[in-house]
């Protein structure tokens, strides 16, 4: 009798026991099931951003080609206004290749000129300054990139071009090292595509340095110990270690560098001259796409194919931009896997 209500005993223990860890076993599937949700829920919201971004880039697409199309349906404009070099909207021509070509070589050559002189100021910061010294410089690049761009652009109307009219010009014209070089040719009233080009490059260094020197800063030491340990040099290890390993920082300073400089107005409008006509030397005056649109906008807001073949102008200008990205990250994720990081 006594040992039954023991084994009664026992199988009411376990069975307690099975139920407690059963009932564990439950919270914890909720638990799990609760958190589950909470994460999807999550993710579902972050996607929404994401999500939005590339609504907003088709939209803005759709927006500019439904707004172009008058012009390229019409007899007068068509898929010609891409490579035609006259715009007379007096006469209902609207070739916008010259403004194409003035934005092309302008943030081609900003590009050229801050890409190289950001990059080497950012290895300068990152590798051989103290770092009282860098945060100070950190502090100069950052508020010349809080600077507006209409103050750079006065700047440049009031110093840049009386300068390369009155000194640049004049010296590489009568120097034989480069008088016959064919970009230096023509007269000049300041007014240039060079003054373009080299308000952009300057507009365009804080940029370029701010975010080159926080990919080469986010560089591991142990490469650069690494580097030393082999016998390189400090200048060897920045060239060609810690540059390479912070190509993807660097490439994004260019891209936002590409994207900068291609959309660019104030300033350039300033200092380029506007003049309607394809630049053969750096000291020819151009027109850019983003200068155009501003200039004329309000008065061809009331004449049909004028507003479109505006409206074309940022079509092509949107295209430009996002070509100039693609290329970019093209050759960056080139310049890795040649360099074996991806």
């Amino acid at each position: 009798m006594l040992q039954g209500n023991e084994r009664r005993a026992n199988l009411i223990t376990t069975l307690k026991l099975k139920l407690t860890e059963l009932s564990k076993a439950v919270r914890s599937i909720r638990s799990l099931s609760k958190a589950a949700a909470v994460d999807k829920v999550g993710k579902m919201i972050l996607f929404v951003p994401a999500l939005a971004c590339t609504f907003v880039i088709a939209l803005i697409l759709a927006f500019l080609w439904y707004e172009s199309s008058t012009i390229f349906a019409s007899p007068q404009g068509g898929v010609a206004i891409l490579v035609s070099p006259t715009w007379d909207p007096n006469r209902d021509l609207y070739g916008i290749s010259v403004f194409i070509a003035g934005s092309f070589m302008c943030s081609l050559l900003a590009i050229g000129m801050a890409v190289p002189l950001g990059l080497g100021a950012a290895v300068f910061l990152s590798e051989y300054c103290t770092p009282k010294i860098r945060d100070m410089f950190k502090v100069v690049v950052e508020m010349m990139a809080a600077v507006p761009s209409i103050v750079y652009g006065l700047w440049a109307f009031a110093v840049m071009v009386p300068w390369i009219k009155g000194s640049l010009a004049p010296a590489v014209q009568n120097n034989p090292l480069t008088a016959w070089m064919p970009w230096f040719q023509g007269t000049t009233n300041g007014y240039s595509l060079l003054a373009g080009g080299l308000i952009l490059a300057v507009m365009l260094l804080p940029t370029v340095v701010a975010v080159s020197d926080d990919a080469l800063h986010s560089v591991p030491m142990s490469y650069r110990e690494a580097s030393y340990a082999l016998g390189a040099t400090k200048s060897e290890t920045a060239r060609r270690v810690v540059i390479s390993a912070a190509l993807p920082g660097i490439g994004a300073a260019v891209v936002l560098s590409l994207g900068r400089a291609v959309g660019e107005t104030m300033a350039v409008l300033m200092v380029t001259g506007n003049s309607a006509s394809i630049p053969y030397s750096l000291f020819d005056p151009c027109y850019v796409m983003t200068s155009v649109i501003t200039n004329q906008l309000g008065y061809a807001f009331v004449y049909d194919l004028w507003r479109s073949a505006l409206f074309a102008v940022a079509l092509v200008l949107m295209l430009m931009s996002v070509c100039f990205t693609i290329i970019a990250k093209l050759a960056i994720r080139h310049g890795m896997k040649t360099r074996g990081l991806v």
